[in-house]
C-alpha cells in the first residue's frame, strides 16, 4: 500500500517536472530539477521538449501502468541514466541517486503483487 502511494506520488512528480519543462505549468524548481542532472547543460529547447516528453512518458506509466510496466520504466530511467553516467553526461551524486532509487523501486515493484 505505501509502495503503491510512493509510485503514485512519483508519477505526479514525473508529470508535473514534464508540463513544468514544457512551460505549461511555472513551478521553476520542477523544471530544473531534471535537467540539472546534466553536467555543463547549455539550453536547448527542442531536447529539453523531447526530455519533457520522456518524463511524462514514464509518469503516466507509474500512474495508469499495471506493476510489470512500473517496473520496467524505473528499469529503463536506471539504463538509460547508467549510460550516460558511465560516459560522464550527468552530476554523480544526483545520477547516482536516481538510478539507485529506480533500481530498488523496480525490484520492489516487480515483487509486488498487482491490487
Amino acid at each position: 500500500m505505501i509502495l503503491k502511494r510512493l509510485v503514485l506520488l512519483n508519477g505526479i512528480y514525473d508529470i508535473l517536472c514534464a508540463i513544468s519543462i514544457l512551460k505549461i505549468i511555472h513551478i521553476p524548481i520542477l523544471s530544473e530539477l531534471h535537467l540539472s542532472m546534466i553536467k555543463n547543460y547549455d539550453r536547448n529547447p527542442i531536447f529539453e521538449r523531447f526530455f519533457a516528453y520522456w518524463i511524462f512518458t514514464y509518469g503516466i506509466i507509474r500512474i495508469f501502468g499495471n506493476n510489470l510496466l512500473i517496473s520496467l520504466s524505473y528499469f529503463i530511467e536506471a539504463v538509460f541514466l547508467s549510460n550516460e553516467y558511465m560516459n560522464n553526461i550527468l552530476v554523480n551524486d544526483k545520477a547516482l541517486f536516481v538510478i539507485v532509487s529506480s533500481i530498488i523501486l523496480g525490484i520492489l515493484v516487480f515483487y509486488t503483487r498487482n491490487t
